[in-house]
């Protein structure tokens, strides 16, 4: 177990060798035995209530129940529900190591990251620990954000899956993956879709001002399927198709009939990796089906992830384009 602690800088320090913080490394039987070697190692106590970020690694989130790896911080009074968690690609001691990395100290790099999600649909919505609580407590399988280390830097992309069965990671969605999820759910807050032109494969790059998800299951004959209607409201940003005229109504619905083929095909490649591969269901089909049909979910909530990953999905995507900026014809 890795503790980071941040170090204070005094006024009158001018130096700019020193890291703004430190690495204290332990290890125990259980995570409130690491805390209490802590001291025989580092000068000071932790004090839980400043605990910002918690960072589990890829190999503990895979070998162990999530809830058993948080039991000590879910049960310490100090700890916070507000503490944003995160599973790291490798190990999570390495993610507070980089050099050099982008801000002096790299928990609030990743602080700072995570409010980047209007910028971005690569990256998944913030998680606390009393999200994570709350899934648990439910069996719902659930996505964390993950952290993905480089050389130079640590990014937030993607996310790790967790089983609501046995509340382990069963494996990541990639960034192209975690993009689908947010336009399934309707989570994302903003971001680009990079489609292609049919006839020149020139980039078509749009960018999306709002968007929106609606579930809706259907029964018949006692037999269950889903429909996903995604519409979207954006601006055509920027595009390489040299004979385009974004001032040609054409042009603007040949923009948005390439952007709905490619959410359609992030959509699905979502619903391929979650639904026939790990076989959870980490959108929410199954809440949308306690809602409109409580009786019919009754039967099949035992065993709801592997029942799912039997279900049709429709998928149907709208894509509007209001603006196009203030070029037309290419010269």
């Amino acid at each position: 177990m890795t503790h980071h602690f941040i170090i204070p800088k005094s006024p009158k320090d001018n130096s700019g060798n020193k890291k703004a913080y430190i690495n204290v490394i332990g290890e125990g039987g259980s995570i409130f035995e690491t805390v209490r070697k802590l001291p025989t190692k580092a000068g000071k106590v932790p004090s839980y209530m400043n605990l910002k970020v918690l960072v589990i690694g890829e190999n503990a989130a895979k070998s162990f129940d999530m809830s058993l790896i948080l039991n000590y911080f879910l049960r310490n009074p100090e700890s916070r529900r507000t503490i944003k968690v995160f599973i790291a690609k490798g190990k999570a001691t390495d993610v507070f190591e980089t050099e050099p990395y982008l801000l002096e100290d790299p928990a609030i790099n990743l602080m700072e990251q995570t409010d980047n999600l209007g910028q971005t649909l690569q990256m998944a919505p913030k998680l606390t620990l009393g999200d994570i609580s709350e899934e648990l407590t439910s069996h719902n399988s659930f996505i964390v954000p993950r952290l993905a280390k480089s050389k130079k830097d640590v990014k937030t992309s993607g996310s790790a899956v967790i089983s609501g069965t046995s509340n382990k990671m069963v494996g990541w969605l990639a960034e192209d993956e975690m993009e689908g999820w947010n336009w399934l759910t309707g989570k994302g807050k903003g971001g680009i879709v990079k489609a292609k032109d049919e006839v020149t494969n020139a980039p078509i790059v749009y960018e999306v001002l709002n968007m929106k998800s609606k579930i809706i299951p259907y029964v018949k004959d006692e037999k269950v399927s889903f429909t996903v209607e995604i519409e979207t409201e954006g601006n055509l940003r920027e595009d390489w198709v040299i004979t385009g005229n974004s001032f040609d109504e054409s042009f603007i619905k040949k923009a948005e009939y390439v952007t709905e083929k490619e959410i359609l095909y992030l959509a699905k490649k979502t619903m391929t990796k979650t639904q026939k591969d790990f076989k959870l269901d980490v959108i929410g089909f199954g809440k949308k089906l306690n809602i409109y049909y409580p009786d019919v979910w009754s039967k099949y909530k035992k065993d709801w992830d592997k029942k799912f990953s039997k279900i049709p999905v429709e998928i149907k995507v709208k894509v509007q384009i209001r603006e196009f900026g203030e070029k037309g014809r290419k010269k």
